[in-house]
């Protein structure tokens, strides 16, 4: 017989066995259940009975209290007795009440119940003549023993009565304990069988696919390795996507890139605006960090895959001349645009299968290295339009007073000085009647570039709203800010304004300037004082700058 019918014959085994094995468990379960309700029921019948003794000595122990409260007030005359009596008295009666509850479904306890309600109103009524008797004449020993006697033999009778429904309840506490007893066994030795036989058939079936399983080894470790990288590459995914900027994911990017090829070395290069040059984003290894342009990488020009893995193979020209590893550039492409490439590099003479599982590892890796780059740069294009002006390309009102308050926070700290500026165009509303509001955005945007190429690099420029502009200005002190001010102000005077072939003539600016803290210890005073000398510098005839050390410039 061949090793075909061979595994077709064991295959048929373990379908044979497990399927006995499953239908056992099927038919255990099914009668585990059944039994298992049995049980509860049974459980459910037994509490019943332990609820109904609990009730009757309730009873019994609400009359004997109420007795033994009547004998005490006809002999001691204390009040609380007589009130203890009535207590109980009624407590026998919501006692009794729960009892006949609790037993509707039994005829001959209710049969017995009704007797014992007949004897117990008997008694309350003794109870009730005794103490009225007592409080009418006193304690008056003939009528008040003949009234004992009575119910002395009634509670007699009433224990009688109790102790027969007692019996008969425990009888039946019993009787369901035996079911309880029988029913567990049953259950006991039905999970008990079942499991063991399915253990030996499902052991049949696990022995049986422990021959067949060896020849499948090395499809399983490909598998659990594939499994490992889609893993990783979520852990991957999750990471890049909480990355706020290119510095965070630049780490993470490194780190499992030598993760996901620890026998390589590789970097992931990114283009940039003006997609002249690819500069590397992250590498690991011993990868060439140096930028080179996309004409140099097969990858880009072709906009496919290139593997050079041959002596013969044609390389990548930012690979250095003499290499002889194989190398792997694949484009990083996401929504139809191509953001850079991943260049891997791996040791000479490798087997050809295992350079084609590599490439398909990386085709993966690149595939989710560019979706996060391209998300990345999506989140940052979309924080440039949140915080920028879409006009002068400024920092907007809700950022500059974001930057205020920190760099207030950092002054503070430092003790470093801090000018605030608020700046002004001169007869904007004027030049917008003359010229129209096109060319009145044509000249705050040209005022918004000049002041961007005349602040300093730690200078924050802002559009405060309007033709208005403000300068936050860190470690300037009125001086420093008060020659940055006239530098501003002489160079918006130069500016020649033409938009299309009208010429708009010359502009002016005010500015007022405002010091921290001599000047305000908080946004709200800081502006208010700059704007307050802005105001000053248009009452005193404009283009000039006001600020506390100067009257005018």
């Amino acid at each position: 017989m061949s090793y075909l019918d061979h595994s077709h014959k064991r295959l048929r085994m373990i379908d044979l066995t497990f399927s006995a094995a499953l239908l056992l468990l099927t038919v255990m379960l099914f009668l585990s259940y059944f039994i298992r309700t049995e049980l509860v029921q049974t459980n459910v019948q037994t509490q019943h009975t332990y609820d109904v003794i609990m009730a009757v000595d309730e009873l019994s122990n609400s009359m004997l209290q109420a007795e033994s409260s009547r004998r005490g007030y006809i002999l001691t005359g204390n009040v609380q007795q007589k009130s203890r009596c009535e207590v109980f008295a009624k407590s026998a009666q919501e006692n009794l009440k729960e009892v006949q509850d609790l037993t509707l479904d039994n005829q001959s306890q209710q049969r017995r119940l009704a007797k014992l309600d007949n004897l117990i109103q008997r008694k309350i009524t003794i109870f009730k003549l005794s103490i009225s008797h007592y409080d009418r004449m006193g304690f008056r020993g003939p009528e008040q023993a003949q009234l004992t006697e009575e119910g002395t033999s009634l509670m007699t009778a009433i224990r009688v009565e109790i102790d027969e429904i007692k019996s008969h309840e425990k009888a039946l506490l019993s009787e369901r304990r035996a079911r309880e007893r029988t029913t567990l066994l049953i259950l006991t030795v039905v999970v008990l069988s079942g499991i063991l036989i399915a253990i030996i058939l499902l052991s049949l079936s696990y022995y049986i696919a422990r021959h067949e399983s060896r020849s499948h080894l090395i499809a399983a470790g490909d598998l659990q390795a594939a499994n490992r990288d889609i893993s990783d590459l979520s852990s991957m995914t999750q990471l890049l996507q909480s990355c706020s900027n290119f510095d965070e994911a630049r780490g993470i990017l490194s780190c499992y890139g030598e993760k996901f090829f620890p026998r390589a070395s590789g970097g992931i290069y990114l283009i940039n605006a003006s997609r002249t040059l690819m500069t590397d984003a992250a590498a690991w290894g011993v990868a060439d960090r140096k930028p080179f342009t996309p004409d140099q990488c097969w990858a880009m020009r072709l906009g496919q895959t290139h593997l050079s893995a041959a002596a013969s193979d044609v390389k990548c020209q930012h690979v250095e001349t003499g290499d002889t590893t194989a190398h792997l550039c694949i484009p990083l492409a996401a929504h139809h645009e191509t953001l850079g490439t991943l260049h891997l590099s791996f040791a000479p003479n490798e087997d050809p299968d295992f350079m084609e599982k590599k490439r398909l590892k990386a085709a993966a890796f690149a595939e989710q290295v560019a979706l996060a780059v391209r998300s990345l740069q999506l989140r940052e294009q979309l924080r440039e339009l949140s915080i920028r002006d879409p006009l002068t390309g400024l920092l907007n009102r809700r950022h500059m007073e974001e930057s205020l308050l920190r760099e207030i926070s950092r002054t503070t700290r430092t003790r470093q000085p801090l000018s605030v500026v608020m700046l002004d165009v001169d007869h904007f509303k004027s030049f917008n009647d003359t010229f129209g509001h096109e060319a009145g955005d044509h000249v705050l945007k040209e005022v918004g570039q000049l002041l961007q190429k005349n602040v300093r690099d730690s200078d924050i420029a802002c559009r405060f709203g309007g033709e208005e502009f403000t300068l936050i200005l860190p470690e300037a002190d009125c001086d420093i800010a008060l020659e940055i001010c006239n530098r501003i102000r002489n160079a918006v005077k130069g500016l020649q304004l033409v938009m299309g072939r009208q010429h708009l003539g010359h502009i002016t600016i005010s500015a007022g300037i405002a010091v921290f803290p001599a000047d305000g210890d908080t946004i709200q005073q800081l502006l208010a004082t700059a704007d307050e000398a802005l105001y000053e510098a248009k009452e005193k005839g404009r283009d000039r700058v006001i600020a506390s050390c100067t009257d005018q410039s």
